[in-house]
C-alpha cells in the first residue's frame, strides 16, 4: 500500500481502540486535559506489536471513536424499535455498550455538578442581594433615626423656647402687678 494514503480501520483495529480507549478513558478527562490523553492513548496503540497501523495520532483516534459511539447510539436506537429481534452481543458491542454507559454517567454527573454550582451561584447572589437590601434598609433606617431625633431636638428647643417665653411673660405680669400695688 502506498505511503501517505488513507485507509479504513479493521475490525481488529476498531477492537484494539476501544479496549485500550476503555482502559486509558480519554473521553472521561476534564477540559482541556482530553487530547493529551488521546495522543497518549494513540502511542501506546502504535507501541503495541499487535497494532497494525505504524502511525495514528491522538486527533484520529479520537474522531474514529466518536464515529464508532455514533453509529452505536443510533443501531442501539433503531434496535430498540424492534421487538423480539434477538441481536447478537460482539466483543465490539459489549465494548461500546460499557462506553456508551459510562459517558452517559460521566455527562449526567457533569450536568448534576453544573447545576449544583448554578444553584450554589444563584444562592449567593441571592444572599448578596438580600444582604445589600438589607445594608440599605438599615441606612435608611439609621437615617430615619438620625431625622427623628433631630426633630425631636427642635421640638424639645421650640418648647423650651415657647416655655421661657411663657415664663417671661409671667415675670413681666407678674412684676406689672407688684408694680402697680407699689404705684397705690
Amino acid at each position: 500500500m502506498a505511503e501517505g494514503r488513507r485507509r479504513n480501520f479493521t475490525d481488529e483495529e476498531y477492537l484494539a481502540l476501544l479496549r485500550q480507549a476503555l482502559g486509558d478513558r480519554p473521553f472521561l478527562q476534564p477540559r482541556g486535559g482530553i487530547l493529551p490523553k488521546w495522543d497518549e492513548l494513540a502511542a501506546t496503540l502504535v507501541a503495541d506489536a499487535s497494532f497494525p497501523r505504524d502511525n495514528l495520532s491522538g486527533k484520529t483516534a479520537s474522531s474514529r471513536f466518536d464515529k464508532l459511539v455514533k453509529a452505536h447510539r443510533e443501531q442501539s436506537a433503531e434496535a430498540a424499535t424492534l421487538s423480539g429481534v434477538s441481536e447478537e452481543e460482539s466483543e465490539k458491542t459489549v465494548l461500546l455498550d460499557e462506553i456508551v454507559a459510562l459517558l452517559d454517567d460521566y455527562a449526567a454527573r457533569t450536568a448534576a455538578a453544573k447545576e449544583t454550582e448554578q444553584r450554589k451561584r444563584e444562592r449567593e447572589e441571592k444572599l448578596t442581594d438580600n444582604k445589600a437590601a438589607r445594608e440599605e434598609l438599615a441606612a435608611q433606617r439609621a437615617q430615619e433615626r438620625k431625622e427623628d431625633h433631630e426633630e425631636a431636638a427642635r421640638a424639645r428647643q421650640e418648647a423650651s423656647e415657647h416655655m421661657l417665653k411663657l415664663v417671661g411673660a409671667v415675670m413681666n405680669s407678674i412684676l406689672a402687678i407688684i408694680q402697680a400695688q407699689k404705684s397705690n
